[in-house]
């Protein structure tokens, strides 16, 4: 794993793979997965604040997914309304 996972020729930086890999480990869940991605996180240099809002935000896809996808939100609308938020970026 530390071949791959600590890998320096990729497009993202080792420290956001981790922190991208204990959010979804997070979401899972998987305990073993979590205790990886934190060592590994900080042996990148990760910070705890940078390893809270990673999983915060985790929370926050989870979170929203669920209302929109529990409630049966239409998907053209909602991509509509992405698309006139983000119109001209």
């Amino acid at each position: 794993m530390k071949s791959t996972d600590l890998n320096e020729n990729t497009a993202l930086p080792s420290k956001t793979r981790e922190l991208i890999g204990l959010a979804v480990a997070a979401q899972i869940p998987c305990q073993y997965c979590v205790y990886y991605h934190i060592k590994v996180a900080k042996a990148a240099g990760a910070s705890q604040e940078e390893m809270r809002e990673a999983v915060h935000q985790a929370s926050l896809t989870r979170h929203w997914s669920t209302i929109l996808y529990g409630n049966d939100y239409d998907l053209g609308a909602y991509k509509s309304e992405i698309d006139v938020a983000f119109a001209g970026q």
